[in-house]
């Protein structure tokens, strides 16, 4: 029987996962060289092609693997016993600016998926995208506290303001060139999260 990419011991499967990514990180899609990523994984192009069938392949793959990474670094057990939504925004937020920090090369690599513009993987990643956003909500937000929401508001509709926010923020600097400074994200993040937090709260909770 043919060995698959998930038949080979796990440490090399994070070798060739960890060149991958940090070409892609490096590159965007159309300049990333398979070649490279074979080279720093140690293998052949024509055995990078076995287990991948193609650059898309192992590109969808690398961003499948990204979201696993970011998941698990989040304590679930912990996310259980947070019902505040802001809480809640806070928690991920610090856990993901400690990640960043730790290993810059996922922001990097993260900033490549979400902005990527390649018709060959952008669609594929856009879906990816929505459901892993209608996940994060159903798994993460499901038991907020929704007593302390203004009656108008819904909180889906504050998640997405935020979102709105970073996503316009990091546009902002990558249209400037400029590096993406997380104490700054953070600092800013804090202004928008006190600023919905009057908007969506009631008076006696915020």
């Amino acid at each position: 029987m043919a060995q698959t990419f998930s038949d080979l011991p796990q440490d090399k499967q994070q070798q060739i996962l960890d060149a991958a990514a940090e070409v892609f990180a490096e590159e965007d899609y159309k300049r990333a060289s398979t070649d490279d990523i074979a080279a720093r994984a140690g293998i052949s192009k024509g055995l990078l092609f076995y287990y991948f069938k193609n650059k898309q392949s192992l590109y969808l793959y690398v961003a499948d693997h990204l979201r696993s990474l970011v998941e698990r670094h989040l304590e679930k057990e912990r996310l259980a016993g947070i019902s505040d939504f802001f809480d809640m925004l806070d928690y991920g937020a610090e856990e993901k600016f400690q990640l960043f920090r730790r290993q810059p090369w996922i922001l990097k690599l993260a900033l490549r998926l979400y902005y990527v513009t390649d018709k060959e993987v952008a669609s594929p990643l856009r879906r990816r995208f929505m459901e892993m956003m209608e996940e994060m909500w159903d798994v993460y937000f499901s038991h907020i506290d929704r007593e302390k929401f203004r009656p108008e508001v819904e909180p889906r509709q504050a998640l997405d303001q935020l979102i709105y926010l970073i996503d316009g923020y990091l546009h902002q600097q990558m249209m400037r060139g400029a590096k993406i400074d997380m104490d700054a994200l953070m600092a800013e993040y804090a202004l928008w999260r006190d600023m919905l937090r009057q908007y969506a709260y009631k008076e006696e909770y915020q």
